[in-house]
């Protein structure tokens, strides 16, 4: 008389663990490129923030408002710096970039860092530069009003 065997086979583990390892292969792939096109989407929002948050201040600035609403109290006959806009961004709107944390500052465009907002200030306009990945850069100058 045979016994029933409970449990499986040498070859049916195999077979299971080949599978899981070719479904673990396409999916890391197709992760990796979703992971990189988040990145790139949530790096262009956030420049496109900081964008509509400087047209914003110097609109209300425009019509009369008083004080732009940077993180420490700026009025609107006062320059804006790259220091006062980025310490405003980094503190009180807290964005961190998927690739590098925080937003950045320089008065060249030498720091072309995947994911580094640039935000430079010449004759009364900000530029806002983003740099994403492989060095597509998105740029907006806001003139005051």
């Amino acid at each position: 008389m045979l016994k029933s065997r409970k449990g499986f086979s040498l070859i049916e583990l195999l077979v299971v663990i080949a599978i899981i390892g070719v479904l673990s292969a396409v999916g890391i792939t197709a992760y990796s490129g979703y992971t990189a096109d988040a990145k790139k989407k949530v790096t262009l929002a956030q420049h496109k923030q900081v964008v509509s948050f400087l047209n914003a201040e110097s609109a209300k600035c425009a019509g009369g408002e008083g004080n732009f609403a940077f993180s420490t109290v700026t009025a609107c006959t006062a320059a804006w710096t790259p220091s006062i806009i980025v310490a405003h961004i980094n503190g009180t709107m807290d964005m961190n970039n998927a690739y590098a944390p925080g937003v950045d500052f320089a008065k060249t465009a030498a720091s072309n860092v995947e994911g580094r907002t640039v935000i430079t200030v010449s004759s009364g306009a900000a530029t806002v530069t983003t740099t994403t990945v492989s060095g597509t850069q998105e740029a907006n100058t806001i003139t005051r009003y």
